[in-house]
């Protein structure tokens, strides 16, 4: 990722605390392991932003200083979550105002458990966004929830994770006049919030191997 004065596309990436991660896998997964699995998820879509070619600058906005320890050693910046709470859609808000700073023409939100996401796939979005007064969503595979997020310009609309985010995301922006384009393709949808979700995945031997002892 370039550092010039002013980003063309500056990335966030949420992470909860380590500590309620992935509570759905709690049947399957000890505590030691789900925050294990935080990470490598973690390290792996930074991985694919840094070899994006579109994304110049990077943000990841978490609670917890193990995630934003190794955050920064893999390049990004980081930032605390407000002390007053208000969950991620306030964390959003908060980022958002920080990389103001950088001056982007466009802000990518990302979804920090998504095993299959690729460069390419960045790269694909930016092209669907780049034209102002565009959203650009990609949903999970049920359609209900949205794992990237693209705005041009940044501020076009409100956060609005949660509970059917894709249906409301599609309906707010249609109201405010923006264009709508949707991306769908495995790296995207296939992120990892269910044990349905894991074998559809392969299981954590396949994701992150290297918490198999």
């Amino acid at each position: 990722m370039r550092q010039p004065s002013a980003a063309r596309v500056a990335a966030i990436i949420p992470v909860k605390h380590l500590d309620r991660a992935k509570s759905r896998l709690a049947d399957q997964l000890s505590p030691v392991e789900r925050a294990g699995l935080v990470l490598a998820l973690l390290e792996h879509v930074l991985d694919a932003v840094r070899r994006a070619p579109s994304v110049d600058r990077c943000l990841v906005v978490s609670p917890d200083p193990r995630v934003r320890d190794q955050a920064a050693a893999l390049g990004a910046a980081v930032l605390d979550e407000p002390a007053a709470g208000g969950g991620q859609n306030a964390a959003l808000e908060h980022a958002r105002s920080f990389v103001r700073l950088w001056r982007p023409a466009a802000l990518l939100i990302v979804a920090a458990d998504l095993p299959r996401l690729t460069p390419a796939d960045l790269e694909a979005v930016s092209g669907l966004g780049a034209e102002p007064g565009t959203v650009v969503l990609a949903p999970d595979r049920r359609e209900e929830g949205t794992n990237l997020l693209y705005l041009t310009p940044p501020d076009c609309l409100p956060f609005c994770f949660g509970p059917g985010s894709f249906r409301v995301y599609r309906s707010e922006a249609e109201r405010r006049g923006l264009r709508v384009r949707v991306y769908r393709a495995p790296g995207t949808a296939s992120d990892l919030d269910t044990p349905d979700d894991l074998a559809a995945l392969g299981g954590i031997a396949a994701i992150a191997p290297a918490l198999i002892g």
